[in-house]
């Protein structure tokens, strides 16, 4: 499958699932499919790897997945609760997902450059 296709499904099912809020199953198989399309995008790059190193950067993934969706749930509370934020939380919303993906990409980079063979 070519890279470009598998970049534009993982957007359609990224969309599907941010679009389909109320329902619960179609959501959670956009995400599912989107985890398949993530995959096969990055499969060529995953070759280079070592098994150790496969394992360390898959320890470093589920670690930094944790620790980014507490800093999107608490950050979305933190959001909610303050008054500043009156009249623009779905962009202070979307500018802190955007943040703390970029933080987690930027530190799942710098832990992948260091374990390429």
């Amino acid at each position: 499958m070519s890279k470009n296709i598998a970049l534009y499904l993982m957007l359609l099912c990224l969309f599907i699932s941010i679009a389909m809020k109320n329902f619960d199953v179609i959501k959670t198989i956009a995400n599912v499919s989107c985890f398949v399309f993530v995959l096969l995008y990055v499969k060529e790059e995953l070759k280079t790897y070592t098994r150790n190193s496969l394992a360390i950067l898959s320890i470093c993934f589920l670690f930094l997945v944790g620790i980014c969706s507490f800093m999107i749930l608490h950050g979305q509370a933190v959001i909610k609760d303050h008054p500043f934020f009156i009249g623009w939380k779905t962009m202070a919303v979307i500018l802190l997902i955007i943040i703390s993906l970029s933080i987690c990409a930027f530190i799942l980079r710098k832990i992948s450059n260091r374990l390429k063979r």
